[in-house]
């Protein structure tokens, strides 16, 4: 009889969770997830300043390229004619080199502090 006893206690062994056990769990489970948000956030924050660099490069060379159609002797009136308050700056500097004459234009932009240059150079033509 005595061993009967025995393991009729020894059966009675715990089932499931303590709930130290499961707030541990839970706890792991918040941090987990919490490095998870913020990996995803860092991502799209990433995301969005690569598509706005991409975005202003993009816009400084279609105005390289369409300063780079209009004729020698009207580039300096188109730059200067310009909307000051554009987000694209262009500075055009004079130069001269042996016995012709050109032009440097800078154009630039900034995002997210930083600034981005394209540079033009344009000599006169041969008359």
């Amino acid at each position: 009889m005595r061993a009967a006893t025995f393991n009729r206690t020894r059966t009675k062994t715990r089932h499931g969770f303590a709930l130290l056990e499961t707030m541990a769990g839970f706890a792991f489970l918040a941090i987990a997830t919490g490095f998870a948000v913020q990996m995803h956030q860092s991502g799209q924050l990433f995301d969005r300043v690569s598509t706005n660099r991409l975005e202003r490069q993009l816009a400084i060379e279609n105005e390289a390229q369409r300063l780079s159609l209009i004729a020698y002797e009207d580039l300096t009136g188109v730059v200067e004619q310009r909307d000051p308050n554009s987000n694209i700056q262009i500075q055009i500097e004079p130069f001269e080199t042996d016995s012709r004459n050109g032009v440097h234009l800078t154009i630039q932009t900034s995002v997210h502090s930083q600034t981005l240059q394209h540079h033009v150079w344009r000599m006169e033509l041969d008359q």
